[in-house]
């Protein structure tokens, strides 16, 4: 279990401080983009196509379309932002900038360079999904959007530990693609596909994309996100999001670990 203390252990927060000292020196041109980017999305989907979909029913009831989409969409800052984090930017950590390399030269261990990845993936992710939080406090505020903004402090932790699994799976592509040019294979293969099929921007009611759905984490992050946002029933969909993040994480971290170890050390 050396792969799961290691999350605790000092060299893996210094990773993560070491990954903050760099953001915070190029703050304006790595904060605005991502950060942005689900604030973007919210109002072009809530606002504008919102303004030509009557309502939606979700659980029986019939919600004006912001109102659905608004939690889909903190779910989707979450995976988008901890997915990136962890194959775009640690991919160019470790293959250009040669950032694991001097790492490695200190105390600091793969298992501790792989749990900073993962732990910075998820501390900005966090920091994103507060950002669009807030947004849609002003949202509701300004008559926007129906949702019961009370409880977004409580969805914190929960995006957080989703953030980890996402980035444990964003990293184990990292581990795999050869080169910067094959990201597209993940990214068009599987991370939009999980996208669209999460219920994020419509109800999946096709019996298709319901057993589909069902093995998807994202979309049990976005119902628990609504459940909670519009006082639904919580309890199913945040167990299967506790599962299969704990899955993701137990499975894809070690294998991480492997896959890395070999790439990064020539280890077999």
């Amino acid at each position: 279990m050396r792969w799961l203390t290691a999350a605790l252990q000092w060299q893996s927060r210094a990773v993560v401080a070491r990954h903050f000292a760099v953001y915070r020196r190029n703050w304006w041109t790595a904060f605005l983009p991502p950060a942005l980017e689900p604030v973007t999305m919210l109002l072009a989907f809530g606002l504008g196509l919102g303004g030509w979909v009557a309502g939606i029913t979700w659980n029986g009831r019939s919600l004006p379309y912001m109102s659905y989409v608004a939690p889909g969409m903190l779910a989707y800052a979450v995976f988008i932002t901890a997915i990136f984090q962890t194959l775009f930017a640690a991919f160019i950590r470790m293959h250009f900038q040669k950032t694991w390399e001097g790492q490695l030269t200190t105390q600091v261990e793969l298992r501790h360079v792989i749990w900073g990845e993962v732990l910075w993936a998820a501390a900005l992710t966090t920091m994103y999904f507060a950002i669009v939080s807030i947004v849609l406090v002003l949202c509701r505020l300004g008559g926007l959007v129906d949702i019961d903004i009370a409880m977004l402090p409580l969805l914190l932790p929960l995006a957080f530990f989703g953030a980890c699994a996402f980035g444990a799976l964003g990293l184990c592509f990292t581990a795999l693609v050869p080169s910067i040019d094959h990201m597209n294979v993940p990214l068009y293969l599987l991370v939009l596909p999980m996208a669209m099929v999460s219920g994020t921007y419509f109800p999946l009611d096709h019996p298709w994309l319901a057993v589909v759905s069902a093995a998807n984490p994202l979309y049990h992050l976005a119902e628990t996100n609504r459940a909670v946002l519009l006082h639904g029933p919580v309890g199913g969909h945040l167990a299967a999001a506790l599962a299969l993040f704990t899955g993701m994480i137990v499975v894809l971290v070690p294998l991480n670990l492997r896959l890395l170890r070999r790439r990064v050390l020539g280890e077999d």
